[in-house]
């Protein structure tokens, strides 16, 4: 008779998985991928090297699906704003201050996930992260222009665009070294933001700018 796996032990192995994953995330989150050692991802989930390797048989397959996961779980979290009832504008601006705000608020993690230099394999995790959030911004501009909210554009060319933006806007504010970030994080948000809306025809109305600024003293 083939072995079968119980609940109960299906949910260890998965228990153990995710405390790996945890454990490799917070290392990323204080040194970026060059600080993800398997032994120190051992020590950190509580588990034997031996056993680490039996989840992932090398450091390239941990970064690799750590990368996919905490991209997903981002994209995800877009995606939902993407396809909410607001109007197009409204879809856009919370895409885009959830996009730079998150990153700006998790810096070092996030100038891993968008800036440090990555073997082939994660580069190519990199891409279809970038091409991912394209196609995000492409359905709201889409929606946009057919109601009429944005100019007539090649939207999927100005999602390219504005997915390209961001990373590269905040490459240098993320860096290690930088502290740019220190005294007003808010405001190379709301830089990022204004500047990706004026790309599609799009300015920030009176009441989102109060919106912004009470926010800001807050």
């Amino acid at each position: 008779m083939a072995y079968r796996q119980t609940d109960k032990v299906a949910a260890r192995l998965a228990e153990t998985r995710a405390g790996i994953l945890a454990a490799a995330r917070g290392l990323v989150a204080g040194g970026g991928f060059a600080a993800v050692q398997m032994s120190e991802v051992a020590r950190k989930a509580g588990v034997a090297t031996g056993t680490l390797y039996r989840y992932f048989s090398s450091k390239e397959a941990l970064c690799r699906e750590l990368f996919r996961e905490v991209s997903a779980r981002e994209m995800g979290m877009l995606a939902t704003i993407a396809t909410g009832d607001e109007p197009a504008g409204e879809r856009l601006v919370k895409v885009l201050r959830t996009f730079a705000g998150r990153a700006v608020k998790g810096r070092r993690l996030a100038y891993a996930l968008l800036a440090e230099p990555l073997d082939v394999n994660l580069a190519e995790e990199r891409a279809f992260f970038r091409r991912t959030h394209a196609e995000i911004f492409a359905r709201i501009l889409e929606d946009g222009i057919e109601n009429g909210e944005i100019p007539p554009i090649d939207a999927r060319i100005a999602a390219a665009c504005i997915a390209g933006a961001i990373p590269t806007a905040l490459v240098g504010p993320l860096a290690p070294q930088s502290h740019e970030l220190d005294n007003n994080p808010d405001r190379v948000v709301e830089d990022i933001v204004k500047f990706c809306l004026a790309g599609v025809g799009i300015t920030l109305a009176a009441g989102q700018e109060q919106n912004r600024e009470r926010r800001t003293v807050a």
